[in-house]
């Protein structure tokens, strides 16, 4: 017999920690809510039963808010699955059992598991298991899915509860007089309303159509006897709890919570984690939290641009251009090969190629850096005072998430804007995340920055982050007054305790990133490379070009280049490196690689003849600013819904980085004469 299983539980509980535990999968796991916005599946693990396990995003309650909020809902009604494992962050323990209140009204058999009971040791609290089954109603183990501790025991709790045929009656957690009222509100659905959400569980039926949730109002149709008799209802709820309905439902929840935590838990000794009280009152200090956050990026990219880039690139340079490209030169020679197809292997594959690979150590940094800041818990602390900022230029401080997601890529930065609950937010959210660098870009300011600014590398990459940040400040402000108006929403953010990160998680994620980065670099920037190969080698009249400007290539590229001449570098290869840009951002390297190799040049002299230390800057600026990827861009169409936002946000993002392009160097060249 086949079972599903659904992992649910709050943002920042553990959840996805817990799902690789369960299956051997490596998701990646991210300290903070939100990385989850897909529900995942895999089979659990050590168990003779068919299971598969689904790990479902993070939710607070069962009133959706956001889209991934929608996602887990709507799989724990519609898909009805056999088990729940309520995963609950036994830290914050009252709040998470908030959610546990509504997922006993689904009629489905529940295993809680207590995360993070390390934690709570520390603390001095102690929580009795057993008596949170007699009050609860459903069985409670003990885990903590960072150490890997519990889980077997948890795999076994979940395989004997799915023996168990009849279904637990739970408790009853609102006062006699409000069931009376559920109970007859039931009544009056199935005698009057019987179609009305029929297939629903008919405690949860009853509660949403009283709380008028917005969802299932949709499914209703404005049925305005139904309405009427709602309203009778919530006013008999509000004489009789002297509150509004939703404040009403939410405190007899609590109520009930509070009461049960107090008999299952007792205090054993003093709380053993005052140390992180103490760092996090320096880390989230009002006045110093923002100088620390930069000074930490600025040591990242010191280290990762300057100390290791001066170790690896010439290193790997010496080992393409004068053992490989010569190895294989030789080698083909011996064999007989024509000479267009040694300068093609050489000058198209292995220059284009090569170029990208380059600077591979420098992003692994990179991408371990981040990883840490992630998994340890600082960037949500991060968010929660970048907060008090965004909230000046129309955002909150869960926009700020998507936008360190995209610092590895723009692809799953845009796919977080899907945790922001107002819609205005995340479609603002999902047009500015392209502004802050990815690392496909990364290489391009490395080399510029190599070429013209030996001494100042770490500055010039960090000013960029910088510039990216005031363009989405005040891109932020402009838009959410103009074309995306509307209100702002609250703000609600888990502040997870600062932990160790995980070995697993961090090369987790380090490897997926830097692999995606190798495999575009074997597949799309090598196709391409050998197409431009071709494009630069011949002209119009497929004749073999005797003279780089006469190909292909150069043709087309000089009827764009005067696009760019305003912005300093109105070349052909720079026009075209940035067309092919498009494709990867990795491919403007390569595009330059290629077409200095043909030119019979390093790359290094052809970006030397091509700019000047003010153009270069200048590009790098349209680089950063530019639209991304084809695949972020079509990311950004998914989550953005119509043709008018996505449009419009193309045209305001190359507009815009054409502007403070043209201004850049405009300014600085009349600066620096």
């Amino acid at each position: 017999m086949k079972y599903k299983i659904a992992l649910a539980g709050n943002p920042n509980s553990g959840k996805t920690t817990l799902f690789n535990c369960l299956t051997g999968s490596n998701l990646y796991v991210g300290n903070w809510p939100g990385v989850t916005v897909e529900k995942k599946e895999g089979n659990l693990r050590d168990t003779n039963k068919d299971i598969t396990l689904v790990d479902l995003p993070g939710i607070y309650s069962l009133a959706p808010y956001s889209m991934d909020e929608i996602v887990s809902r709507n799989f724990l009604l519609e898909e009805r699955p056999d088990l729940i494992i309520n995963i609950i962050d036994a830290s914050n323990i009252e709040r998470n059992l908030y959610l546990s209140t509504q997922l006993m009204e689904l009629n489905c058999p529940m295993v809680g598991a207590l995360n993070m009971m390390d934690v709570v040791k520390k603390t001095g609290v102690e929580i009795d298991v057993r008596e949170m089954e007699k009050i609860f109603g459903y069985p409670f183990i003990e885990i903590s899915a960072q150490k890997e501790t519990g889980i077997d025991e948890l795999i076994k709790l979940v395989e004997k509860t799915l023996e168990i045929k009849k279904l637990k009656e739970f408790p009853q957690i609102f006062p006699p007089e409000i069931m009376t009222l559920f109970n007859e509100f039931d009544e009056l659905l199935q005698n009057k309303y019987p179609e009305i959400l029929a297939g629903y569980p008919r405690l949860f039926r009853v509660i949403k159509l009283i709380e008028k949730d917005e969802e299932v109002l949709l499914k209703i149709h404005n049925n305005s006897d139904l309405l009427e008799d709602i309203a009778v209802v919530r006013k008999k709820i509000e004489v009789l709890s002297k509150h509004d309905v939703d404040s009403a439902i939410a405190d007899y929840r609590y109520r009930f919570i509070t009461a049960g935590i107090s008999q299952a838990t007792r205090k054993t000794k003093e709380n053993a984690i005052q140390f992180q009280e103490k760092l996090d009152k320096v880390l989230m200090n009002r006045y110093a939290a923002l100088p620390i956050f930069f000074l930490f990026m600025f040591v990242i990219y010191y280290v990762s641009i300057t100390l290791v880039g001066d170790i690896t690139i010439g290193g790997i340079e010496w080992f393409i251009n004068d053992v490989l490209m010569v190895g294989v030169a030789a080698v083909l020679g011996n064999l007989g090969a024509a000479d267009w197809i040694i300068a093609l292997i050489n000058d198209g594959v292995i220059a284009g190629v090569g170029a990208v690979l380059t600077f591979v150590p420098q992003l692994v940094v990179l991408f371990i850096f981040i990883s840490i800041l992630e998994d340890s818990g600082y960037m949500a602390r991060v968010a929660f005072i970048m907060d008090r900022i965004f909230r000046h230029f129309g955002l909150s401080g869960k926009s700020f998430i998507p936008m360190v997601v995209g610092l590895g890529c723009s692809v799953p930065g845009i796919m977080a804007t899907r945790t922001l609950e107002n819609e205005r937010e995340r479609k603002l959210t999902a047009v500015l995340t392209p502004f802050i660098s990815c690392g496909a870009k990364m290489p391009i300011y490395v080399l510029m920055a190599s070429v013209f600014f030996v001494q100042y590398q770490t500055l010039l990459v960090f000013s960029l982050y910088l510039v990216s940040l005031t363009v989405v400040f005040g891109s932020g402000f402009v838009l959410s007054k103009t074309w995306f108006k509307g209100a702002d929403s609250g703000y609600l953010l888990e502040i997870p305790p600062l932990r160790l990160p995980k070995l697993r998680n961090t090369a987790t994620q380090v490897w997926q990133r830097t692999k995606e980065f190798i495999v575009r670099a074997g597949t799309i920037i090598f196709a391409v490379s050998v197409v431009l190969w071709f494009l630069q080698s011949f002209t119009i009249g497929f004749q073999m070009a005797t003279a780089p400007d006469e190909s292909i290539l150069a043709t087309f590229g000089k009827v764009i280049a005067p696009v760019f001449v305003p912005l300093g570098f109105g070349n052909w290869v720079a026009s075209v490196a940035l067309l092919t840009g498009i494709a990867a951002k990795e491919m403007i390297i390569s595009t330059m690689s290629v077409l200095s190799s043909g030119q019979g040049g390093s790359l290094t002299q052809s970006i030397s003849q091509i700019f000047t230390p003010v153009s270069a800057y200048s590009f790098v600026i349209f680089v950063l600013l530019a639209s991304p990827c084809m695949a972020a861009v079509a990311t950004m169409k998914k989550e953005l819904g119509n043709w008018r936002d996505f449009l419009f946000a193309l045209a305001y993002q190359i507009g815009l980085a054409y502007a403070v392009s043209f201004v850049v160097y405009q300014v600085g060249s009349r600066i620096f004469v």
